[in-house]
């Protein structure tokens, strides 16, 4: 009899006891009064499988009562339990199964209650493979998830880096989904506290401003009605996330209609102290400014950006195996749906900022276009002289040298557009932003089939050297 054979009848052996529990010495008792449940199992499967129950059992936790050992645990409903104890004598758990998804926090809880570490680390990559499919899952259960999370600090690092993902690339999914206002305190501070978090300031705020309403019943949407005693209310709830919010990074705009009007829910001098930034940007003040938010793309990958710096540095369009990041990184300046798609929040955010990087992702596409600036933007209403500068077009999915398009400045005086309006971009038509169109002109190759396009989404990165 093989090797392999032996261990299969090992396991064949053991499983049966899970399936037919003879001699068991054990009665383990589940869920509250309402719910009780009472399962069957083997003392020596039992501690050989988890320490949780090696300590449990020598520390008398258990009771004994004739031949049978009585262990209680009412934290844990009797689903999920039985699912455990499947675990502990197969070795197996049916992750697609509709009861485990539904009820895969309380199994992440339970098992790392229970010393069952391969069974966590497994359930979190579970979850962070199963929302790589589609977001479904997350946006039905991510609010749970968050509060598990936060509730268990450092228990379950492969979630929380997951977690950190989301909200720097996909914020809405979480707060954008109904259950948003069942996010526990911690969780949503914790979020908030994110310095790369991928959300516009204002909509964080206003976000916070929902959820301290939703979470006071005596509390409602309509502010104009309110007296001063809801006010304290609303501003007692949100005070501890206040600190977090970089108010001293909204455009003036922001600021006027939608922070002054609400200044009652401010500390005094936080309001002063805005008061007086947004009238005379250069002030000295007394409260911290925190600094802007470090945004990932929601665009490309690493890999991505190491090519462009490989065509900074005047490479070919085939990128050489194994790249490695260049002498360059980036600095998200603009993103369209965090930031806008106008041309005046370009403006604010990307003039005289030096060289640049323009990603544009084309609508209903994996494709990207864009350009390197080596200059800079400032809406001089003239065409700048380049010889390095390049536009460009890839997919998002992938970098296969026959989807890459590399297309160098031709005419050096036409390289640069920089328009005081809508006259955005590179050459005299090659790519423009705000035109949203693209004829080969001023540069050596065409970068899209179709002279117009439709953006999905844009970003604007400062290349800063290393």
């Amino acid at each position: 009899m093989s090797r392999q054979t032996l261990s299969d009848t090992l396991l064949r052996d053991i499983r049966n006891l899970y399936d037919n529990p003879d001699n068991y010495d054990v009665k383990i008792i589940v869920g509250d009064d309402s719910k009780m449940e009472i399962f069957k199992a083997h003392l020596v499967i039992l501690c050989a499988r988890s320490n949780y129950f090696r300590i449990a059992f020598s520390s008398n936790w258990a009771k004994k009562e004739g031949d049978f050992y009585i262990f209680k645990k009412p934290n844990v409903s009797g689903l999920v339990f039985q699912i455990i104890l499947k675990y502990i004598y197969t070795g197996t758990i049916t992750l697609d199964a509709v009861n485990v998804e539904s009820n895969i926090n309380e199994l992440l809880i339970a098992a790392d209650e229970m010393n069952l570490y391969e069974l966590v680390d497994h359930l979190q990559q579970f979850i962070i493979d199963l929302n790589s499919l589609n977001n479904d899952w997350i946006i039905r259960n991510g609010i749970k998830l968050f509060n598990t999370i936060s509730r268990h600090k450092g228990v379950f690092p492969k979630l929380e880096e997951f977690s950190n993902n989301i909200m720097s690339r996909e914020p809405k999914l979480l707060i954008g989904s109904s259950e948003f206002w069942g996010l526990d305190n911690d969780a949503l501070l914790s979020i908030i506290q994110l310095d790369n978090l991928n959300m516009k300031e204002i909509d964080i705020w206003e976000n916070l401003i929902k959820w301290g309403i939703a979470k006071n019943s005596s509390l409602n949407s309509d502010m104009t009605t309110w007296s001063i005693d809801e006010f304290e209310t609303l501003k007692e709830t949100i005070s501890s996330f206040i600190q977090h919010i970089r108010f001293f990074q909204m455009t003036p705009q922001e600021y006027f209609y939608k922070i002054r009007p609400l200044g009652k829910l401010l500390p005094k001098e936080l309001e002063e102290d805005l008061n007086v930034y947004y009238i005379v940007p250069d002030c000295k003040l007394v409260t911290k400014v925190l600094p802007p938010r470090k945004s990932y793309s929601s665009i490309l990958l690493v890999n991505h950006f190491n090519l462009i710096s490989y065509w900074i540095d005047g490479g070919k369009e085939v990128m050489p195996n194994g790249l490695k990041n260049g002498q360059y990184k980036y600095s998200l300046l603009l993103r369209g749906s965090r930031d806008g798609f106008g041309i005046e929040d370009f403006k604010l955010k990307c003039n005289n900022k030096g060289a640049t990087v323009v990603l544009i992702k084309l609508k209903n596409s994996n494709k990207i276009i864009g350009g390197y600036n080596p200059i800079k933007w400032s809406g001089s209403n003239k065409f700048l002289n380049s010889n390095s500068s390049f536009i460009f077009s890839f997919y998002s999915n992938t970098l296969n040298s026959f989807t890459i398009v590399l297309s160098r400045v031709a005419i050096s005086n036409y390289a640069i557009a920089d328009g005081a309006d809508k006259n955005q971009g590179f050459g005299e038509s090659d790519l423009f932003i705000f035109k949203r169109s693209c004829k080969l002109a001023h540069y050596s190759a065409k970068i899209h089939d179709s002279e117009n396009f439709e953006i999905d989404d844009y970003e604007v990165y400062k290349v800063i050297e290393k």
